[in-house]
């Protein structure tokens, strides 16, 4: 446990020297804020820049609810242009070391592959929270302000979900890193698969619950519908990221 924390310790204070807490935290701050001044501005903007020429506004449209409108910013822009630049910030959480030769200089100190494994996950799913927290909770305050209120008690479980389904995320690239030299395929590589597996994830609902995006599917439920899903959609995504973490062990012994 005591080189897990020094080791997931060395990797954060690295972040913040090398400014990724502060332009990731800036990075997601604006998406925050991106989805609820478009929803709230849209037909401000259009008049302004380029005029409505041709465009239908409905004027009895209803103004969107705030939960419709942080729903669109975590899955539109949160999961989508966030989720491609957090993969690519943390792809080289192993390869770099395996291939600056640093990886063989930790192993001869006494820390084992798993505590080696698991510093990996946690300080960079700890890192990516921190970021992707502190934008989610200005661009819920920002939507509350131009909208309506919205539970911030539901919000906080969402955010507890979601940050199942970015562990999730960071279990692949630490799987992959445990075998791929390459940085720049590990990166493709996981964003493909969490793309597939958000894909999948819509098709059916028996099978989401299969799915380890079943924990951003639980997320979202709970943000649109309030506490109505079950519990039990986590067991897939906590398999999934256990799986991941024995095999990336067993392949790190092979370095």
């Amino acid at each position: 446990m005591k080189n897990i924390l020094i080791l997931s310790k060395v990797e954060t204070f690295e972040a913040a020297k090398n400014l990724k807490l502060i332009w990731l935290t800036v990075f997601f701050t604006i998406l925050g804020v991106t989805q609820p001044l478009i929803d709230r501005y849209m037909e401000t903007i259009l008049q302004n820049f380029g005029g409505v020429d041709g465009i239908m506004l409905d004027p009895n449209t209803p103004e969107p609810q705030s939960n419709e409108v942080l729903l669109a910013t975590f899955s539109g822009q949160f999961n989508q242009i966030g989720l491609i630049v957090l993969i690519i910030s943390f792809m080289g959480m192993i390869t770099a070391e395996k291939n600056s030769g640093v990886l063989g200089f930790i192993f001869t100190r006494p820390v084992s592959n798993f505590e080696y494994i698991i510093s990996k996950l946690l300080s960079n799913w700890i890192i990516s929270m921190i970021c992707i927290s502190i934008g989610a909770v200005v661009s819920y305050l920002y939507t509350v302000y131009l909208f309506n209120d919205y539970s911030i008690t539901n919000f906080l479980v969402y955010l507890f979900f979601y940050s199942i389904w970015i562990l999730c995320v960071v279990s692949i690239t630490v799987l992959l890193s445990a075998f791929i030299n390459s940085s720049i395929f590990v990166a493709v590589t996981t964003i493909v698969i969490s793309i597939i597996l958000m894909l999948l994830a819509g098709i059916n609902d028996k099978l989401t619950f299969f799915l380890p995006s079943s924990s951003l599917t639980l997320a979202e439920n709970q943000l649109i519908e309030g506490a109505n899903s079950s519990i039990m959609m986590l067991i897939a995504p906590i398999l999934f990221i256990t799986i991941n973490l024995l095999i990336a062990t067993s392949l790190i012994r092979k370095f």
